[in-house]
């Protein structure tokens, strides 16, 4: 339909390119960094960026041991403080930028190898106005792996078919290798959790060589085939090698990715996340998909009404996506952004789905091109304006969940004090917000320290008593009544500064204890 008109493309590539800059990057950086895994990984890279250790990330100081998943995402954070400064943009912008280029798969994919660019441009909108992929704080805007993870593991499911569809040997080696390539990097970025796609993958590659006309042959060519072997040393050979060498360089890592990322998360369920093993449906079906759930047995009907490539690309789309479901919904440990690198195949599904409506109203609406396009503006509109508007204003009005809003607000409390240097902050627990925010205002000549009254180890502490002892003269910030309570208990403070519950306070003497009773 678009084909037709030779300056079509080109406007309608450009509205696309708009239409991925406002979910992807507007106010990237109005949000201070987020609790727990965010800024843990602010931590990571902002210490990585310092003492130039590649190999083994930091925390405070010391290996990371929590976080045991490899650096892939922390170099590219490490790189863009390096380059653009140490803040949220920097941070974030791996992530939002994996999120761009796997549009951009989803459109390429669907032009170069399906002959249906529309169905990627559909896509791709479809991913851009997914909740649980947009707006959701571990994903496309967040200084997290999912996003990219979800990149890299769209890229082997996608290039593994664009091997399969390859007759020329030369080609055919070609996309093996890129496949391999593509689940290396998936492996460098978030440790086991890179190979999730490859069960479904290999179940589909079983299946379609054991149903599909001359595919015994050719399944069983392809074990025989050196290149095969090569492929797997290079998807495997770094993961390992990194594994291998961040163990020589720091002893007991691999028993702490054991713990974290093997028998931990996987037999145990972690805290607050107990789910029943239909979390994610139930999540897909009443939030993170919700738009689009319903327009997923179209794409189904149209993909496999279809013969040769749709039809098979569409059984491996829908495999694939079921046994990811089977496989992350086997482990005891839920989490509703472990389902984000499937949001892309769902939504090249329903895309597929649009695609064939819009091109059959369109030639019974229609012959012009003019008029065509009028169709698809019209489809555009009525079925994107609400869910992309609904993106829009939670991207512009971005905030911390409640719940958190009084162990994050130390950031803007600290930009408005910036004139004062030296103070300790004294938080309730353990808080990466904190810890990254003191090192980059250190960085600029500050002299904040930070202590929690219960730290990441369980470990408590009290008002007068060890780093938690302030004499007359020194300045803290706190924000959590919890805090305030325990030091009205043992200081007395005059208050300099205040705003939002927070305030910056001059220790002016101890209180006094109280006498010993008989």
């Amino acid at each position: 339909m678009l084909q037709k008109n030779r300056l079509l493309p080109a406007i309608f590539i450009l509205l696309f390119a708009l239409a991925c800059y406002f979910p992807l990057f507007l106010h990237l950086d109005h949000m201070s960094v987020r609790l727990w895994d965010e800024a843990r990984r602010a931590v990571n890279a902002f210490e990585m960026a310092h003492d130039g250790n590649l190999l083994v990330t930091h925390y405070n100081g010391q290996p990371e041991m929590w976080g045991t998943k490899p650096p892939l995402l922390i170099w590219c954070q490490a790189f863009f403080m390096k380059i653009i400064g140490y803040n949220e943009v920097a941070l974030r912008l791996p992530s939002a930028l994996a999120a761009l280029a796997t549009v951009v798969l989803l459109v390429l994919f669907s032009w170069k190898v399906l002959k249906r660019p529309l169905a990627g441009f559909l896509a791709g909108l479809v991913l851009l106005t997914t909740k649980g992929y947009v707006v959701h704080g571990h994903v496309a805007r967040s200084g997290d792996f999912d996003s990219l993870l979800t990149l890299w593991e769209t890229g082997y499911l996608l290039s593994f078919f664009t091997f399969l569809c390859q007759t020329d040997f030369a080609k055919k080696r070609k996309w093996l290798y890129i496949t391999a390539g593509f689940i290396a990097l998936a492996g460098l970025t978030k440790g086991v959790a890179g190979f999730f796609f490859l069960p479904g993958i290999a179940l589909f590659f079983v299946l379609h060589g054991l149903f599909s006309e001359g595919g015994k042959t050719q399944l069983a060519g392809f074990f025989r085939w050196k290149h095969t072997w090569l492929a797997l040393l290079v998807a495997v050979v770094p993961v390992a090698a990194f594994y291998l060498l961040r163990e020589v360089c720091n002893p007991g890592y691999l028993a702490a990715v054991q713990q974290n990322e093997l028998g931990g998360r996987y037999l145990v369920p972690q805290f607050m996340h107990e789910h029943p093993w239909w979390h994610y449906f139930k999540e897909l079906w009443e939030l993170q998909f919700r738009d689009w759930l319903p327009f997923l047995p179209l794409g189904l009907l149209v993909g496999f009404w279809e013969k040769g490539r749709l039809r098979t690309c569409t059984a491996l789309l829908l495999l694939h996506s079921v046994a990811f479901f089977c496989v992350v919904s086997s482990s005891q440990t839920r989490i509703v952004w472990y389902m984000a690198p499937v949001y892309p195949s769902l939504a090249l599904l329903v895309g597929i789905g649009f695609e064939r409506l819009v091109r059959s109203a369109g030639m019974a609406l229609s012959r012009s091109p003019g008029g065509q396009l009028a169709v698809l503006a019209a489809f555009v509109f009525g079925m994107f304006f609400v869910p992309y508007h609904y993106i829009i204003k939670r991207v512009y009005q971005e905030q911390h969940p409640a719940r958190d809003w009084h162990e994050v607000k130390y950031r803007d409390f600290m930009r408005k004090t910036k004139d004062v240097k030296d103070y300790a902050i004294v938080h309730q627990f353990y808080n990466s917000h904190v810890v990254f925010y003191a090192n980059v205002f250190n960085e600029k000549g500050y002299q904040i320290r930070h202590q929690a009254l219960q730290d990441f180890d369980f470990k408590k502490f009290e008002f007068g008593k060890g780093p938690l002892d302030f004499p007359p003269g020194d300045t803290l910030m706190v924000c959590e009544t919890a805090v305030f309570e325990k030091l009205n208990a043992v200081y007395k403070y005059e208050t300099l500064r205040k705003w939002e519950g927070c305030k910056l306070l001059k220790i002016t003497a101890r209180r006094a204890e109280p006498a010993p009773s008989d």
